[in-house]
């Protein structure tokens, strides 16, 4: 998913369960900058404190993903949450909807909901749950069972998109061609594609209905109705915000507005078709009318993630590692360091899955 979902939409999911405004605000910035923060750095203080960071994504073109490393460390906890389904490695690799899986991580990370860093891991988790619902029959490995048939992939609605979309696709894969990684998986032994990257950004689109074909063994055809599966990503999320805002009292203002009194809104932004800025106008214009707060008029937040990143880097100057443990930006690196370490050293092994 892109920002309209993963900051906008989770605002207002958050925002609808009964979150503050300021919760709502670190949940979506958190959720967002899981993409944004595609850089890791070491920053050494004076009093002989430290302070590491890692990427917790990486833009498609870059060349770190061609890194096994990176894929196991990155794609794999962070947008691409492995169902354990399947009898080979890389079939329990690929991302499922609703998986045992991601029930069993979401339980975990609200067990830690009375940290400090509690709202910075729940965005985190939103945006993995989120990613299951767009990424889903795909794995965040290099691996022939992302592979699709070429000039297989149908726009089914809208039909004004078709040529559009084709014409994106052709030129996302002209340009990232030498992203395909030569990375041998355990049983096939052949190098694939990482992700869902031989359908571009078709996943991400909430308002698109499309095909495609596999080519992989059985092969079939799939089909994909995006705004259903928008809509159960946004119950999903709404549910983990309910929660959240249970055990956290302290962070609410008031009880949630019921999921389906919110439902003829979502509907409408997801069948809307533009591009990831225009969608997230849409969340803007649906919170500023009082469309998802019961008639109350309230403004989405701008994003703030390139202030998390200049804060980062301004941390350089604090002569005391002790200064710097209140950030956000902070709390953020402590949230993704316990997700991380929690879904590779712990979640995943207990599903016979070790890619470390």
């Amino acid at each position: 998913m892109q920002i309209d979902m993963h900051y906008y939409g989770t605002y207002t999911l958050a925002r609808v369960a009964g979150l503050t405004p300021e919760t709502a605000e670190l949940i979506a910035t958190a959720s967002q900058f899981v993409d944004d923060n595609t850089s890791g750095m070491t920053i050494r203080f004076s009093d002989g404190g430290q302070f590491t960071t890692f990427p917790t994504g990486h833009h498609s073109h870059q060349n770190e993903n061609i890194s096994s490393q990176a894929q196991r460390s990155i794609w794999i906890p962070f947008h691409f949450l492995p169902a354990a389904f399947g009898e080979t490695f890389t079939e329990r690799l690929v991302c499922k909807k609703n998986s045992t899986v991601a029930a069993e991580m979401t339980d975990h990370h609200l067990t830690l909901s009375h940290k400090n860093f509690a709202p910075l891991l729940l965005g985190i988790t939103a945006h993995v749950i989120a990613d299951t619902f767009s990424h889903y029959n795909f794995s965040g490995v290099s691996s022939r069972k992302n592979s699709v048939k070429p000039d297989s992939i149908t726009i089914m609605e809208p039909q004004n998109e078709d040529s559009a979309l084709a014409e994106e696709r052709m030129r996302f894969l002209e340009r990232f061609e030498y992203v395909r990684p030569n990375i041998k998986m355990q049983e096939d032994n052949t190098a694939g594609v990482v992700g869902h990257g031989a359908t571009a950004v078709y996943p991400d689109l909430p308002y698109l209905a499309w095909s495609y074909a596999t080519e992989e063994e059985p092969k079939q055809v799939i089909r994909r109705y995006n705004p259903d599966d928008f809509m159960e990503a946004a119950e999903s999320l709404y549910s983990l915000f309910v929660q959240f805002a249970e055990q956290r009292p302290d962070l609410t203002e008031r009880s949630p507005i019921p999921f389906e009194n919110i439902q003829d809104s979502l509907a409408i932004i997801f069948a809307s078709p533009g591009n990831k800025h225009q969608r997230s106008g849409f969340w803007q214009f649906a919170m500023a009318q009082g469309g998802f707060l019961e008639g109350r008029q309230e403004e989405i937040p701008p994003y703030k993630g390139q202030m998390w990143k200049n804060s980062c880097e301004e941390l350089a100057s604090c002569p005391e590692c002790g200064l710097i443990t209140e950030m956000d930006i902070f709390k953020f690196h402590q949230a993704a360091s316990v997700h991380r370490t929690y879904v590779l050293q712990e979640l995943l092994p207990a599903y016979d899955i070790s890619v470390l």
